[in-house]
């Protein structure tokens, strides 16, 4: 028996060893701990309703299309939800530790004003909270936390001094200027076979095929997605808005912008349904001048400046504080 007992103490010292050696603590994963901030704790939950409007419109635009690069933008949000907490609490850790005194009237304020803001009035918030299970109390002192952070970040990360010359402006222009291109835009025609018009998608790809065999004999693309396509049929397939990249679904726009004007491409297949597009019309890049782009890139420079400084002087307010993060 006692053998047996000593074995189980080796075994559980040797849980409790692996799990410090991955920086894990057992009872940080039990109660869902995802950092430590000084005396504050962030828990999982505590990211996961920081992130749930932004996880909800990733979902929209990704998880059915494109579920790998949901997943990918889904972790990098959520790295970034968890840091932009603990930022929080180093800020508020900060405000307190150097005694700031921000006047409550001005805090209540702000409140005051953003409630008049975003719900109209105290009664709408009230509701609204009752929805989402939140105590006019926790409203407030998010309220207030932000706004206290917001001050902090005001004083401490100014872009009063900041000083972009023009040099600056004209070494990113020249090293950047594809960013200043107005991109390549195509009008298209497009025969679009819905799968859930024709069967199944084998069916749909069949006819598909047979629908692409027409076209190279020849016969016009306007006349034959007149007869078969499920869209735009009035027009002939043809699509009036001039289109970008990053409009189109990817495989879509893969074939789109590989064609030159005047070409159709192969059958497209995709969940929905069956595509062929005919590239109608073509509008070449091109590079605006240093002048229109003079206000934008002094923008994005004073961003990146006050983005580095901002970095910095959390580098510094973790330095000086106790910060432990453990995996999600």
């Amino acid at each position: 028996m006692k053998r047996i007992l000593s074995r189980l103490l080796v075994a559980c010292a040797a849980v409790l060893l692996a799990c410090e050696a991955v920086g894990q603590a057992p009872s940080a994963r039990r109660n869902g701990i995802v950092a430590e901030v000084n005396d504050k704790i962030i828990t999982r939950q505590m990211v996961i309703d920081a992130m749930r409007r932004e996880a909800d419109l990733l979902r929209r635009q990704y998880a059915a299309r494109q579920p790998q690069l949901y997943g990918q933008k889904y972790t990098q949000l959520q790295a970034d939800t968890l840091e932009a907490l603990i930022r929080r609490e180093l800020v508020l850790h900060e405000y307190q530790e150097k005694d700031y005194k921000l006047p409550e009237s001005i805090i209540e304020q702000r409140i005051l004003e953003d409630i008049r803001a975003e719900y109209g009035n105290r009664v709408t918030l009230i509701k609204s909270l009752q929805q989402s299970d939140m105590t006019y109390e926790e409203f407030a002192r998010l309220q207030r936390e932000k706004i206290i952070q917001m001050v902090m970040r005001g004083q401490f990360i100014s872009k009063a001094n900041i000083v972009i010359s023009p040099r600056q402006i004209e070494e990113y222009y020249v090293a950047n200027k594809d960013k200043f291109r107005s991109g390549v835009e195509i009008r298209l025609r497009i025969i679009f076979l819905d799968a859930k018009k024709h069967g199944d998608a084998e069916d749909t790809r069949k006819l598909a095929d047979e629908i692409h065999r027409v076209l190279q004999t020849g016969d016009s693309f306007a006349g034959v997605a007149s007869i078969y396509s499920d869209q735009n049929r009035a027009t002939g397939g043809l699509r009036e808005e001039w289109i970008q990249r990053g409009i189109l679904a990817p495989a879509l726009e893969k074939a789109a912008f590989a064609l030159g004007q005047g070409q159709f491409s192969p059958v497209v297949a995709t969940p929905q349904g069956c595509f062929i597009l005919r590239c109608e019309e073509i509008s070449q890049a091109k590079l605006k001048s240093l002048a229109e782009v003079r206000g934008q890139i002094e923008q994005t420079l004073l961003e990146a400046e006050q983005q580095a400084r901002e970095d910095k002087w959390f580098e510094r307010l973790k330095r000086k504080s106790h910060v432990r993060q453990f995996s999600f």
